[in-house]
Order: structure tokens, then C-alpha cells, then sequence
């Protein structure tokens, strides 16, 4: 008997020990912090980790188990989140959700590991020279009552595992954003539009160079404009010359030729006239970024649209015609409107419908 009760009293120290240490030695919260450098702009890493349709890509879990089964909500940003489910024992299945972002600064989520834990997530961006530094942070809080001890060593056990992960998932990220154009579109106005088909008078110009300079694309864009005026005056409808309307189709080059149309919203009967046409717009969702500045310089907005449009994963619809809306700006005195005028461009990508993204 005596045995028996000292085997008892063993096994109350020993509760009692591990009950001091886990109360007043091991901490009460989990906080675990790894950091990265990605040699893109932040505007682009933003997009990766603001949206879960794309954080699936570098996600450790879908790392772990691409046949996992997922399910998330389509739209970006506080109020997303996604369920995953795994017959992989390390993955398993659970829940993440975003609760708070800033754009291109932060994103704040909740991540549930099945019945196992709750934890808090934090990724932060930091713009340096050249770089964007990517602070990602999870952590948890013990509850009180009998759980709390338990809690406290069972956040010790998972504090390696958790900077695997985050080692991993961070590691992916980098990977997959620096595959990404360099372009940084932070600050400029880019956004999806839902758009109205519109009619317009067009009138095609081809050149036989692929690459043209400025000069040769604004001498025929010139006289795609005379041939436009004199197909609206046959036609006999109502056009709005206030703006140029300029399309350009999605395989430009082929054949060993560039080329594009000029036209005016118009109303009213098609002209019997070779080389023009009257035609919509292509209507429904639709990248419009705006630029006010010299029209030499609009080809560097194309790439923040390129950027923006890769960043987000935004599929272009097939064969549909890009345009532009061109409208006349005040002029600088020492500008020469005729060679490099300031225009305000608005430039429309047809894009594809989010629900039938990849």
C-alpha cells in the first residue's frame, strides 16, 4: 500500500511541477514573426495576399496537398474567406478569414486548424528600395480556466511547426510574385468597370511597320481622322468629336502589321465606304486605367495595366478589341500639340467575368 500511495504522491509533483511551469514560466500567448524581402512593389504583393483565390497558391497547406478541396468567396479583401479540406493528416481541414485589410500596407485574418486552434494572422508590407518587405506574424491567446495550462504547452510544441509554415508559405509567395511584371501601378487609377456597349464610326488604319515610331503611328493616325471625318459627313448620323475613341485588336502584329481604328460615338446610318465601319464597343466587365500626360508616355501605363491585370490573375476575354478614350488636355506653352500632345487617355481592357477566373 505504501508503494501505491507514494506512486500517487510522485504523480502529484510532477502534475503539480508541470502545472507551476506551465502557469508561471511558459508564456500565455503565442507570437511567431518571419520575414521576407520580395523584389517586386508592394502594390503587387498586396493583390497576392488580399485576395485567398490567389493566397491559395502559396498557402504551406496547399503546398502540402494541391487536391485538397477548397472553397472561397469571390470577393477580395475583409469579408473573404475559404475552407479547405484534406485526407492529408498534416493539412486536414479548417478555416481562414480575412477581418481587416489596408490597402498595399496590411491584411489581418483568422485561421482555424480544425478543432485543433484558432489563431490570429498578420501579414505586413513595407516599401524599401526597391523591394517590399513582407512581415507575416501569427499568434495566439490561451483562455482561461482548466484549458490555459494545457494551452501554454501546446502553443510551445506548435511554435517550430508554425515557422516552418510560415517559412514555406513566405518562401512561395516570393517565388510566385517575382514572376510578376516589375511595373508599380500604386496610386494610379485602375479599377473594373462594368460597361455599356457604344456605338461608334470607325475607320481602320494599317501601317507595314510591326514597331512604328511615334511619328509614323500620329501621321496615320492623321489621316485615319480625315478618312473618319468624310465617312461621318457620307453616312449622314450624329458624331461626338469632343472625344477619339482608338481600338486596337488583341493580336496586333500578326501578319507583320500594326494596326488600329479611330473613330466617334455616332448615331445613325453606316456610310458605303471602304475601310469603315460602324460598330460597338464591347460591353460588361472591363480594366479601365486613366492617364493625363504627354502621349508618348501612355505605353508606360499599358504595363502598370499589364501589372495590375497579372497581380490580381484578371483574364483578358478572348478576341475581344482593347480602346481608348482620347480626350484633349490644356496644352503647356512650350508644348506643340501636333507632336506630343497631352491627352487625358482612358484605356478599357475587356476582361473576363470573376466567376469564370481560374
Amino acid at each position: 500500500m505504501r508503494w501505491f500511495l507514494g506512486f500517487v504522491l510522485v504523480i502529484a509533483l510532477v502534475t503539480g511541477a508541470l502545472y507551476a511551469v506551465g502557469r508561471f514560466l511558459l508564456p500565455n500567448a503565442l507570437e511567431v514573426t518571419r520575414t521576407t524581402e520580395i523584389d517586386r512593389p508592394r502594390a503587387s504583393v498586396f493583390a497576392m495576399i488580399n485576395d485567398l483565390n490567389i493566397a491559395k497558391e502559396w498557402s504551406p497547406y496547399y503546398a502540402r496537398d494541391p487536391n485538397a478541396e477548397f472553397a472561397i468567396s469571390p470577393d477580395p479583401g475583409a469579408g473573404q474567406s475559404m475552407r479547405w479540406s484534406s485526407n492529408v493528416r498534416e493539412v486536414g481541414s479548417g478555416r481562414m478569414s480575412i477581418v481587416n485589410s489596408m490597402e498595399n500596407q496590411s491584411v489581418e485574418g483568422i485561421i482555424q486548424i480544425g478543432e485543433r486552434a484558432t489563431l490570429n494572422s498578420r501579414l505586413d508590407l513595407e516599401a524599401r528600395e526597391g523591394v517590399t518587405s513582407v512581415g507575416w506574424s501569427v499568434g495566439a491567446v490561451c483562455a482561461e480556466g482548466w484549458v490555459n495550462v494545457p494551452c501554454r504547452y501546446m502553443n510551445l510544441i506548435m511554435r517550430s511547426t508554425i515557422e516552418k509554415e510560415l517559412d514555406s508559405g513566405l518562401t512561395r509567395l516570393k517565388d510566385r510574385a517575382e514572376q510578376l511584371p516589375a511595373s508599380d501601378f500604386e496610386g494610379f487609377d485602375i479599377i473594373e468597370v462594368a460597361m455599356p456597349p457604344q456605338d461608334v464610326m470607325f475607320v481602320d488604319v494599317t501601317l507595314s511597320n510591326v514597331s512604328p515610331s511615334f511619328a509614323e503611328g500620329y501621321q496615320a493616325e492623321q489621316r485615319g481622322i480625315e478618312a473618319l471625318e468624310s465617312a461621318v459627313a457620307a453616312g449622314g448620323g450624329q458624331a461626338d468629336r469632343s472625344k477619339l475613341i482608338r481600338a486596337f485588336p488583341q493580336d496586333n502584329g500578326a501578319g507583320g502589321r500594326y494596326r488600329f481604328s479611330v473613330g466617334y460615338e455616332y448615331s445613325g446610318p453606316a456610310p458605303m465606304l471602304v475601310g469603315s465601319r460602324v460598330a460597338q464597343t464591347p460591353g460588361g466587365p472591363t480594366l479601365r486605367g486613366t492617364f493625363i500626360g504627354r502621349r508618348s508616355q501612355v505605353a508606360q501605363m499599358y504595363q502598370r495595366l499589364e501589372a495590375f491585370r497579372q497581380a490580381h490573375r484578371i483574364g483578358l476575354r478572348p478576341g475581344a478589341e482593347y480602346w481608348e478614350v482620347v480626350t484633349p488636355e490644356p496644352q503647356p506653352e512650350s508644348a506643340d500639340p501636333t507632336t506630343d500632345p497631352v491627352q487625358r487617355i482612358e484605356i478599357y481592357f475587356p476582361i473576363e467575368n470573376r466567376g469564370e477566373r481560374g
